[in-house]
């Protein structure tokens, strides 16, 4: 069951799922304030949720905003599909380069429509997925995407070994990954 309640001047869509605590996002690209609470959890602890973290939920919706507004969506078809054949060509260009420097292989890849994740790799068959959206991002942010699949091709999950291998071959890659999340 979803409603929408007003606290604060802030419209929220509240949620009511069989979770165990509260959660929060906001949605881009509008900066929609989204919650998924437990049934029993009454609508005043929503409130007093919501309010306590008022600074933190104005701080996200303006992040949120901002990215939109420095990496608007296509405006249609063919620009999007423009946006596609240019960064096919910059991964092109840039996978071998990483693989060889890396030692690193994927058994291919693929650009996909993503608005959640910025990659995913197959740990099964070494296939990775690079978000359309990365068409907007630099170059140094294109590598370290990557970079990342291509370290989950032999590390599949985010452990020490994984940031080990990403901390040899990008040592930078904290800086680059908070300019693509945050930027």
């Amino acid at each position: 069951m979803t409603k929408l309640i007003y606290i604060d001047g802030l419209e929220v869509e509240l949620t009511r799922k069989r979770v165990k605590k509260m959660n929060m996002r906001v949605k881009a690209p509008d900066g929609r304030i989204v919650i998924s609470a437990p049934y029993i959890v009454p609508d005043k602890a929503v409130i007093a949720f919501v309010r306590s973290k008022r600074e933190w939920i104005d701080r996200a919706v303006s992040r949120v905003r901002a990215k939109a507004a420095a990496h608007p969506e296509p405006a249609d078809k063919k620009e999007k599909e423009s946006r596609r054949r240019d960064l096919k060509r910059r991964i092109e260009e840039r996978l071998p380069v990483i693989e060889k420097a890396t030692g690193l292989y994927c058994n291919g890849w693929t650009v996909r429509d993503m608005h959640t994740r910025w990659g995913s790799c197959n740990t099964r068959t070494h296939h990775i997925n690079l978000s359309l959206m990365l068409a907007t991002r630099s170059d140094a942010e294109l590598d370290y995407v990557i970079l990342h699949e291509l370290v989950h091709t032999v590390v599949p999950d985010h452990g020490p070994d994984f940031y080990a291998l990403m901390d040899r071959f990008m040592p930078g890659w904290k800086k680059i990954r908070k300019a693509l999340n945050y930027g």
